[in-house]
């Protein structure tokens, strides 16, 4: 996490996020920020402290928190000022702190804390929803006792075979374009041999903020305790794992969807920081965890892959099954694969995102999927994490992992997601019963406020 406070900025910050020149007046008043020039003209005379700030994240880009009663008037001349010179000569005596977090950079201005400012100004502008759908891609699923085979049908519509599951009949296949597969699609739709025919979608990782924060770190807070004989297995749908000697009695062997995977030695991955986390949330009551790699090299995994790995996990007896991750794909036949699951007992838990906002998130919010967003500090939600009608339960969004002696810190609704799911793993443990019966246990006693 890169974070500069107390009116101190520097200049690195300056290229963040920022859009755009955008000029705003009223009357002689004006803001113009020249964003690739990393220069400000500003000439404004009683500005409300709001008024400022709402111009300046129409302007940057950034979203901008303040703590709630923090009020200015604000009056001021100048011009090609940097941008952080432009904000420290703009709101005086008035604290603040920019922040990049997860992709996105945050202004907080406050009196008391950073952490205080948890009203998000309104910058006016509409947010284009991320579009996670792959136009050129398609799933698709034979019926038992198909005719033909999927190379053929690929064939046929002009398609590559780029992903396939014959156990389950289940296959990825990528035109040329999207024109190419959305004629595809009505041509296999029509096919007496296909069960079902969906779009493909990206799903993000819901990334926390790793940084190096001590030389030396603290290791397991659960390390040499025995797993409970009542101990369910934990499904972790993430990144690849790297194996320490502390996870020794707690990892089972990983199994992975995409194939052979390149894991850094000296650099956390998301998947290591959602095991630690998982097993320090278990308390006395330590569970086997099962990582089931779904992403490769890159940031983002599609939800076929996301099905598979799901599908690995469930027929290795996990459950219950933990998914820091998650997009705006409504991806029907990954809805319904969960459904299906979720009816047999198995429990799913899922990232409510990063973005801040109210909209759903998937899987967290479809039905039978538990899903959690992050608090903050103040014990509220977090300012990065979602917060709409479909999230279900919060805990911290913090965490402190240790990779070969170095603490990492990590930040995120991912890291929320692992809490709560060792929270059901341990409570299950500890009275022997299965994790579908402690589900609303746990998650009533971690209400969003």
């Amino acid at each position: 996490m890169m974070r500069v406070s107390n009116r101190f900025l520097m200049g690195a910050f300056c290229g963040f996020c920022l859009m755009a020149a955008i000029e705003t007046s009223m009357a002689a008043d004006s803001l113009i920020w020249r964003a690739k020039e990393n220069r400000v003209d500003v000439e404004v005379t009683d500005w409300t402290l709001n008024r400022l700030l709402t111009q300046i994240s129409k302007a940057s880009g950034w979203k901008v928190f303040i703590e709630p009663g923090t009020t200015n008037t604000i009056s001021a001349k100048f011009k090609n000022a940097t941008t952080d010179d432009a904000l420290r000569r703009l709101l005086g005596r008035i604290d603040f702190a920019l922040e990049s977090s997860n992709g996105v950079t945050c202004l907080y201005i406050y009196r008391t804390t950073s952490s205080a400012a948890t009203r998000l100004i309104d910058s006016g502008k509409k947010k284009e929803p991320k579009d996670y759908r792959i136009a050129n891609e398609l799933v698709v699923r034979l019926k038992k006792g198909s005719k033909v085979s999927i190379d053929e049908l690929a064939k046929q519509v002009g398609a590559k075979v780029v992903g396939r599951d014959d156990a389950l009949g289940i296959y990825r296949l990528q035109f040329t374009d999207e024109d190419a597969a959305k004629n595809g699609r009505s041509i296999l739709e029509k096919n007496e041999n296909v069960a079902w025919v969906d779009s493909n979608y990206t799903v993000d990782q819901p990334s926390p903020v790793n940084s190096i924060l001590s030389s030396s770190g603290n290791g397991l807070n659960i390390q040499n305790k025995d797993v409970n004989p009542c101990s369910p297995i934990v499904g972790l749908i993430d990144t690849a794992v790297q194996p320490q000697l502390e996870y020794t009695n707690y990892l089972l062997n990983q199994i992975s969807v995409v194939g052979d995977v390149s894991i850094p030695t000296n650099t956390l991955t998301h998947g290591t920081g959602m095991l630690e986390t998982m097993l320090n949330a278990m308390s006395n009551s330590p569970s086997k965890i099962l990582p089931v790699v779904v992403y490769q090299n890159g940031e983002s995994t599609t939800t076929y892959e996301v099905a598979r790995g799901i599908v690995q996990a469930v027929n290795a007896g996990a459950n219950p099954i933990n998914l820091s991750l998650g997009g705006t794909g409504d991806s029907a036949y990954l809805k319904q694969l969960i459904s299906d699951a979720h009816d047999q007992g198995v429990v799913f838990v899922a990232a409510a995102g990063n973005d801040g906002g109210t909209s759903p998130t998937y899987p967290a919010a479809w039905p039978g999927v538990v899903a959690v967003t992050a608090s903050d500090s103040s014990g509220h939600v977090a300012s990065y994490a979602n917060s709409g009608s479909f999230v279900e339960a919060m805990v911290s969004g913090s965490s402190l992992v240790d990779l070969n002696g170095q603490l990492w810190q990590m930040e995120g609704t991912s890291v929320s997601t692992a809490k709560v799911t060792g929270m059901i793993a341990s409570q299950a443990a500890s009275g022997c019963v299965s994790s579908g019966s402690v589900v609303d246990q746990v998650v009533s006693s971690l209400p969003v406020k």
